[in-house]
């Protein structure tokens, strides 16, 4: 189905071209054969001109006929196919003429013989561009489609088809020329024409012939070139994408030569490149998870809570996207970081001592000077792993969060003071979350606030330990973070746990 589909867009286009092809030789054989030929230009225009009209539209009927029997064909061998009929047949129609000159108006053989050779000549060039129209339209349909040819294990190289392709150039101006040189030798020797008037006759018959030559040349060297960019372009595409990080892009296998196959090698690199970074993925998740786990056991933190303020950042983040007031560069992959690293923000916690970070009551203000190092503790540890493992958008977002996550807005935050957008977004982001948590979560020295309550504290907080815009963004949003600390409430946990 999806072949037939294909086919039918082709159709259409290569049959409008071949329709050119045709009035433009039908155009060629009235001048060459009513100025040039010495034995065409005696017909009358009816006579010249009937035999090869009829020829010409039996030929692009049949062409119809070809087609439509080809259909069976898969793609590949109904190229082969095609191509081979639109020769054939101009080679059976050249032919055709040629006896039928011979036959009704009693021409020498040689003059029906370069009737011949201009439409097998003819025909190779049409038949190759005509085919290449079909490649083009075949590329096409394949880079919209998503997918490819099969590739065979033996292809003609490129080296072979533009060794091949020159070399029947080569002879083809070889035979036409030495037929006309034939040809105006013995024009001069019977008709011993004027020198000066024979020279410019031969010198146009000449430019006639070989601009159409070098017309047909170039137009199959265009079209060549206009499918090799096609390829090219969209091998170029693919690598570009894998380049910025996007390991679901493929190339079509639009042919069976050294592009096919070097678009098969780059779908197989990509591929493998995939299984990589999954595995690395994985990697990082379980790594992920054993950091989480044991910063929420050192803090007597439970799992809800990382769910919580993990799953806030990113509705915040989207949030704040979404809002045409803001001009924040926020990316579908910036919003995963910012879900993956947010649990990691109180790592930190793991190098504060026992009595501090479980004491049941108020701590003092030497205490809490001592708890407050947990943001640098955090951020040096993920600093010191992303110095051994190299650089890393994961780690480098979780160091950002784990270290800022207690700034404000007018600097009054630690550890290091920063106020407005110098404190990077993923730490704003991570400060209203955790605060907003922290509220709604009951404690040992005080009991859970409503949404409402904390929600007037958020408020209260704008502009002064808040982000103006990330407030807006919560304040946007406040029905679903509300639904989500309802739904993942530490005594659910409890409960379960019991």
């Amino acid at each position: 189905m999806r072949n037939d589909a294909i086919r039918n867009t082709t159709i259409e286009a290569e049959s409008k071209r071949a329709a050119v092809h045709y009035s433009v030789l039908f155009g060629i054989y009235s001048i060459y054969g009513y100025q040039v030929c010495p034995f065409l230009d005696q017909l009358s225009w009816s006579e010249l001109l009937l035999p090869v009209v009829a020829v010409l539209v039996i030929q692009f009927f049949a062409r119809l006929v070809f087609w439509s029997r080809s259909q069976r064909f898969d793609l590949s061998r109904q190229m082969k196919v095609l191509f081979w009929s639109d020769f054939g047949l101009f080679a059976a129609g050249g032919l055709a003429l040629c006896f039928f000159n011979l036959g009704v108006h009693g021409f020498p053989l040689d003059s029906g013989g370069k009737i011949v050779v201009a439409f097998v000549g003819a025909g190779f060039y049409i038949a190759l561009d005509l085919a290449l129209v079909r490649d083009g339209k075949l590329i096409d349909a394949l880079l919209l489609r998503g997918d490819g040819l099969p590739l065979a294990e033996s292809f003609l190289p490129f080296r072979t088809k533009f060794s091949s392709f020159s070399t029947i150039n080569l002879i083809m101006v070889a035979v036409v020329a030495a037929l006309l040189v034939a040809k105006d030798l013995h024009w001069i020797v019977v008709e011993q024409p004027d020198t000066q008037m024979a020279a410019i006759v031969i010198m146009v018959e000449m430019a006639f012939v070989v601009g159409v030559v070098g017309a047909y040349i170039l137009l199959v060297i265009r079209q060549y070139s206009i499918n090799m960019d096609r390829r090219l372009k969209a091998q170029n595409d693919v690598l570009r994408q894998v380049e910025k990080g996007r390991l679901d892009a493929s190339v079509p296998v639009t042919s069976n030569d050294e592009f096919g196959h070097m678009a098969d090698l780059t779908n197989g690199m990509v591929k493998q490149l995939r299984e990589t970074r999954f595995a690395l993925d994985r990697t990082q998740d379980v790594t992920l998870m054993s950091l989480i786990s044991l910063a929420a056991k050192r803090d007597n933190e439970t799992g809800l809570h990382l769910r919580r303020t993990q799953t806030y950042v990113a509705l915040l983040a989207k949030s704040l996207r979404d809002d045409p007031r803001n001009d924040h560069a926020i990316s579908d992959e910036m919003i995963d970081l910012l879900y993956k690293s947010a649990p990691l923000h109180d790592i930190g916690k793991v190098g504060v001592p026992d009595a501090i970070l479980k004491k049941p009551g108020k701590l003092t203000d030497e205490e809490f000077s001592i708890m407050k190092t947990h943001a640098q503790i955090g951020a040096d540890a993920l600093a010191d792993a992303e110095a051994k493992l190299g650089a890393c958008s994961f780690l480098s977002t979780a160091r950002e969060i784990a270290q800022t996550h207690h700034e404000k807005w007018d600097g009054s935050g630690y550890p290091n003071g920063l106020s407005g957008e110098a404190i990077p977004l993923s730490g704003r982001l991570m400060a209203l979350a955790d605060v907003y948590d922290a509220l709604r979560s009951a404690r040992v020295y005080k009991p859970g606030f409503s949404h409402e309550k904390a929600r007037g504290i958020i408020l209260e907080g704008r502009g002064s330990h808040f982000d103006p815009s990330i407030v807006d963004a919560f304040m946007a949003i406040e029905d679903q973070i509300e639904r989500l600390s309802d739904d993942l409430s530490d005594q659910l946990e409890t409960e379960k746990a019991a």
